[in-house]
């Protein structure tokens, strides 16, 4: 499901369409995390708790810049794809 929010997130969408993504991201990245550490995989911990913190909806993160954040939701689905056989 994180994977298909954030593709959808390429496309001009308002604004709240935009805290989804961030609550459905740093929620799936806690558990993505939470899994991890139960199967040792510390790098990947450290890396989507990285993410959860990035995209945490509470204090968010601004970049400004579409394109930025466009390269940084391919690279977030990239590691979710790679990763969803592994919890």
């Amino acid at each position: 499901m994180p994977i298909i929010i954030i593709g959808i997130a390429i496309f001009p969408m308002p604004y709240g369409y935009y805290n989804l993504l961030r609550i459905v991201i740093c929620l799936s990245s806690i558990f993505f995390a939470f899994r991890l550490f139960e199967n040792k995989e510390i790098i990947f911990v450290w890396m989507f708790g990285f993410l959860a913190i990035l995209y945490n909806p509470i204090i968010p993160v601004y970049l400004y810049e579409k394109e930025i954040w466009i390269i940084i939701n391919t690279a977030t689905a990239i590691l979710f794809f790679c990763k969803r056989n592994s919890i």
